[in-house]
């Protein structure tokens, strides 16, 4: 790997981007890393939640100018574009939860990786920007219609078009960011916050993240419903089941 760094812990897949002297910006290179990587960490059953970092300067800067503006033309450039969506469409749909760890800066196309995760953990540092708008394009990454489905109308549009840079505590009241945690203390504060999911079946994880999957594309109650009694009555014969239930019951009672 020469643009990412990746490691696995105690349930936990790791994905730092590492091109830190261009602000780990993404070029083709890593886009190919991405998609192996990507595909490697979803089978892994030893991995339970994925974790996308940058690094203390920046989380992601966006596209790489210099590789991507080679490309001078809308027919030769909606290829990359497309595919960069695809792979971000890949994390959205991850089957696992996915978390962007942002300490520094996410600009442009980081903004848009950010917004394909399940969660944001920010440091009070972070900052955020769609900076798209003041490059005289759009996100070009699916970004834009994720964030209007993440908050309401007129704050997406307001961060889309203006092309603001917002500190994380701010998008943090807006509910767009999941935590906010200490510069100095950014590593261990996000694996605390992941190592609550991490404690749980894989199973359970799975079928949780499903139907969050299936209510975001419209299931009916009904279906919705019926989805949950499957996986419920899936899971409950597992031995993680049994033995949680005997552990239970066996507990040391109060007097």
């Amino acid at each position: 790997m020469e643009t990412l760094r990746t490691e696995i812990q105690e349930g936990i897949g790791w994905l730092f981007f590492h091109r830190p002297e261009v602000r780990n910006a993404v070029n083709f290179r890593m886009m190919e890393e991405l998609t192996e990587v990507l595909g490697r960490m979803k089978e892994n059953d030893s991995v339970k939640v994925l974790v996308l970092a940058g690094d203390e300067r920046t989380f992601v800067s966006g596209g790489d100018l210099v590789e991507f503006h080679r490309l001078k033309t809308a027919d030769e450039v909606y290829p990359v574009h497309h595919r960069m969506g695809k792979l971000l469409e890949e994390i959205r749909t991850f089957g696992k939860p996915t978390v962007a760890a942002v300490q520094g800066a996410a600009v442009g196309g980081g903004c848009e990786i950010a917004a394909a995760c399940d969660f944001r953990i920010a440091s009070d540092q972070a900052r955020f920007g769609f900076i798209q708008s003041s490059l005289g394009i759009t996100t070009g990454w699916g970004g834009g219609s994720r964030l209007l489905e993440q908050l309401p109308r007129n704050r997406a549009l307001h961060l889309l078009l203006s092309g603001e840079r917002v500190d994380a505590r701010r998008l943090y009241e807006w509910g767009w960011i999941t935590e906010v945690v200490p510069f100095a203390e950014f590593l261990p504060s996000v694996r605390r916050f992941v190592q609550s999911f991490t404690r749980r079946p894989l199973g359970v994880i799975q079928a949780y993240m499903e139907l969050a999957d299936a209510t975001r594309e419209g299931e009916t109650r009904d279906q919705l419903v019926r989805r949950e009694a499957r996986s419920c009555s899936r899971l409950w014969e597992t031995e993680e089941h049994v033995q949680a239930v005997e552990a239970f019951l066996n507990r040391p009672r109060r007097s």
